[in-house]
């Protein structure tokens, strides 16, 4: 959502209340593989993040999210690798119930040593890659942000990350939005997942 509001780019939200709902909807998508989220744009409907993220930022024409040259497309597809993994970790982490009374040990062993080496990454930076917003960016936010509702001192021993978050805040687009309602109204999960934000 924050890329479409960044790119300027109308949209609608669907959300599901429930499985049984989602799974109505999964078996009529036109799409070789359904999954969430999905993008529909006229009779063309999309699928997983990363692809949709690249067919806004085509349909934006700002291929500039990409990279500025060479080695920061290279750079930016290192630290998507990263944070993808990362992403896929917690995900797992959340959806599994037996795991959330060892949130702490979690964090230790999985999340932590991870941050640590985007920290050290991002020193000297405005953006993740330089002084450049890339695509990244946003993953990198989406990642940070769900870590922060789990833990809110998540970031305390983590300052680069933390000034690319604040760099991140303060572009105009992004900052409207997340002063919004549609923002603050949005869930991180469904209701249906197990684990459950106290942050």
């Amino acid at each position: 959502v924050k890329l479409l509001e960044y790119l300027g780019l109308k949209y609608q939200i669907k959300t599901y209340t429930s499985p049984e709902e989602w799974a109505a909807d999964k078996a009529t998508l036109n799409t070789p593989f359904p999954n969430l989220p999905y993008l529909k744009v006229g009779d063309k409907t999309l699928t997983e993040s990363e692809a949709i993220a690249y067919f806004l930022v085509f349909h934006a024409n700002r291929t500039d999210l990409f990279g500025a040259n060479n080695d920061e497309r290279v750079q930016a597809t290192a630290v998507r690798g990263v944070i993808s993994d990362l992403s896929r970790d917690v995900s797992g982490f959340l959806w599994d119930a037996s795991k959330h009374a060892e949130q702490a040990k979690y964090f230790e062993e999985k999340v932590n040593p991870r941050l640590a080496r985007l920290n050290a990454f991002a020193a000297g930076k405005k953006h993740i890659i330089g002084d450049n917003l890339n695509l990244v960016d946003f993953a990198l936010f989406h990642a940070l942000y769900i870590l922060g509702k789990m833990d809110s001192k998540v970031l305390d021993n983590y300052p680069n990350l933390q000034n690319i978050i604040n760099n991140f805040n303060a572009i105009p687009q992004i900052n409207a939005y997340h002063a919004s309602d549609a923002f603050k109204s949005k869930p991180i999960l469904p209701p249906f997942a197990p684990y459950k934000f106290s942050a």
